[in-house]
């Protein structure tokens, strides 16, 4: 038995986008994903996302994550010569919360329970409904959705998921099909 209600978080994404007005094609909605990062608590660690565009160089990708819930932390490493991947976030609707290396300014930063080893940056970068934010390549980061979540799109050049480096080895590779 499938350990994640794939029906029901796809479900809850797909009314988060619907509210953003972000329109998704029947390809786009046939290739919608939800993954865990093999980590099992979808509700607390997980992300619904659909690549709108992908090839070698750049990848765009829509990204919804639900109310509190984190991409966990993670750094797109130099290889091949290469500075590693650089990362955009627009949020389209909802509030996501970006953590990356800084002084912590928010000493109330909901980390999944029992994770704390694991997210280990936190200086809090809010985005609205507009707002967007780049990560530098080789940037250990982290992304949580606000109080009603985010829905985001990301533009990402080098793609290559197998580069990344999840803070937590157990598990955590994306899957490129669900």
């Amino acid at each position: 038995m499938d350990p994640i209600d794939r029906e029901s978080f796809r479900g809850q994404a797909l009314k988060m986008i619907s509210q953003s007005g972000f329109v998704l094609s029947a390809g786009d909605l046939s290739a919608l994903a939800v993954d865990d990062f093999g980590l099992g608590h979808f509700e607390s660690e997980g992300f619904v996302w659909v690549d709108l565009l992908r090839s070698t160089k750049v990848r765009v990708a829509l990204i919804t994550l639900l109310p509190g819930q984190s991409l966990p932390q993670h750094v797109h490493p130099p290889y091949e010569g290469e500075a590693g991947k650089e990362e955009t976030m627009r949020v389209l609707w909802g509030q996501a919360r970006i953590y990356v290396p800084g002084p912590a300014n928010n000493p109330n930063v909901a980390v999944p329970p029992g994770k704390e080893a694991y997210y280990t940056v936190y200086h809090e970068v809010i985005l609205e409904a507009g707002d967007q934010y780049t990560i530098s390549p080789n940037t250990e980061h982290w992304f949580q959705g606000g109080p009603e979540g985010a829905v985001t799109i990301t533009f990402q050049n080098r793609v290559d998921e197998t580069r990344n480096i999840f803070k937590e080895g157990r598990g955590c590779p994306i899957k490129l099909t669900d």
